[in-house]
């Protein structure tokens, strides 16, 4: 289960690009642990009982007996359910926007991964720890809660193992839109203030995840215990979220490997909580929890990632404030004026719809999966100097049919960048021109 949670995780870092990564991520992971909330109602509160009842009515076993039965049996549901979707995924869907890697080794597209260099990198990268250790502070928990809720509410409330686990599966439930909120919100601290408001963001989670903790231990009503364990689930899942917002960013040519040490965390996590609750009370071992869980947040101090500004030191490197600055200022502008340059009318041949920042030299093409860095118009711009009045006389002419034809794209197949188009007065000056 968890190699599963990391390559999926990995799966949504390559499909989608890092800017809205917080929020893919997050959706992926946080409807993925919703089957943790939806386990403990369909297998303890609907399975479970009508497995006893039928073990109990058709043989000779006892109460007890027949309670052991069933919950061996109905563990067989979910194996069969997941192995059924996992051939399902491995027939259906492409492992990138390009296609299989499998077929892209053979075209030679992409080179073979050395897996040990890849995972020394990723230990030896000192962001990857501190997100660790807060991955353990956020997933652990979740995974310790899922594990005690039930018998929590059994113990200190008198419920029956139904109801508790019915009870229980409120937590799970919040990742219906937690997760996804804090990945969403992640996404929105970097348009604002780059990576400097996504760790702000995690410290915030991770304070306000164990400050409610301490509030759930200290709750003696169960109505209340109820909400309050229902509002520290959300910020648990946010700081997910928002853990897995980072992570694409702290070495993107080893995420894989980043990925899987930060997820590993919250299963250590789990097992160190597992231990508090061994041998302390409820009470005691959920206040140190959330103790640990909002000092973690002071870790978020020392994740600088190259290239971007921290939450106290670092700026953002200069290409990533010039990627900036062409986004604030090529907004689209098709349709908004005449224009009597052409190299004007050629960089806004409908750029916006496709996807591209344009400037003068330089082209940012976003394909909603990976960033590629288009050719300058340098050479082209050269070409035209010899014949500059006859060619802007041409390019007018062409930008009326381009405003004209607006629907019809030319996918540069060949180059391999699907979604790409030029205007089409542009290779017909071209093809006059030979």
């Amino acid at each position: 289960a968890g190699s599963c949670f990391v390559m999926c995780q990995y799966w949504t870092s390559t499909m989608f690009t890092k800017e809205v990564a917080g929020t893919a991520n997050a959706l992926a992971a946080g409807w993925g642990n919703l089957g943790g909330g939806m386990t403990q109602v369909v297998m303890g509160s609907i399975l479970f009982p009508l497995f006893r009842a039928i073990f109990n009515y058709h043989s000779s076993d006892t109460f007890e007996q027949a309670a052991t039965r069933s919950w061996r049996t109905i563990c067989i549901i979910p194996a069969v359910l997941t192995f059924i979707f996992g051939i399902t995924v491995i027939q259906t869907s492409d492992d990138c926007p390009k296609g299989n890697y499998a077929k892209m080794k053979k075209l030679g597209l992409i080179n073979e991964v050395s897996v040990s260099k890849s995972m020394m990198t990723a230990f030896k990268d000192r962001n990857t720890w501190p997100l660790f250790i807060q991955y353990a502070c956020c997933f652990g928990v979740e995974l310790t809660v899922n594990n005690a809720a039930a018998l929590y509410f059994q113990d200190e409330f008198g419920q029956t193992t139904e109801s508790a686990a019915a009870i229980a599966s409120v937590f799970g439930w919040m990742n219906l839109f937690a997760r996804g909120a804090g990945g969403l919100l992640s996404d929105v601290g970097n348009a604002s203030m780059g990576m400097r408001g996504r760790l702000i963001w995690q410290s915030v989670c991770l304070v306000l995840e164990g400050f409610m903790i301490v509030l759930f231990a200290m709750n003696r009503s169960m109505a209340g215990a109820i909400v309050m364990m229902a509002i520290f689930s959300i910020f648990v899942q946010a700081a997910e979220g928002s853990t897995y917002g980072i992570v694409p960013y702290v070495n993107p040519s080893v995420t894989g490997s980043i990925a899987g040490i930060i997820g590993a965390g919250g299963s250590c996590g789990a097992v160190v909580f597992g231990f508090m609750f061994k041998d302390l009370s409820y009470f005691h071992a959920f206040v140190l929890m959330g103790f640990v869980a909002a000092s973690s947040s002071v870790l978020s101090l020392f994740v600088i990632i190259r290239g971007h500004a921290g939450i106290i030191c670092g700026q953002d490197a200069p290409e990533l404030r010039r990627t900036n600055h062409l986004n604030e200022q090529h907004k689209p502008t098709v349709g908004t004026g005449s224009r009597t340059d052409a190299e004007t009318a050629m960089a806004n041949a409908r750029p916006e719809k496709q996807g591209f920042i344009v400037n003068n030299d330089v082209a940012i093409v976003d394909n909603h999966a990976n960033a590629n860095i288009v050719a300058n118009s340098n050479t082209e711009r050269s070409m035209m100097s010899s014949q500059e009045e006859d060619t802007k006389e041409t390019l007018d002419v062409e930008w009326q049919h381009q405003r004209e034809r607006e629907e019809e794209d030319v996918v540069l197949e060949e180059s391999g960048l699907a979604g790409l188009s030029i205007p089409d007065g542009t290779r017909e000056t071209d093809e006059s021109a030979s």
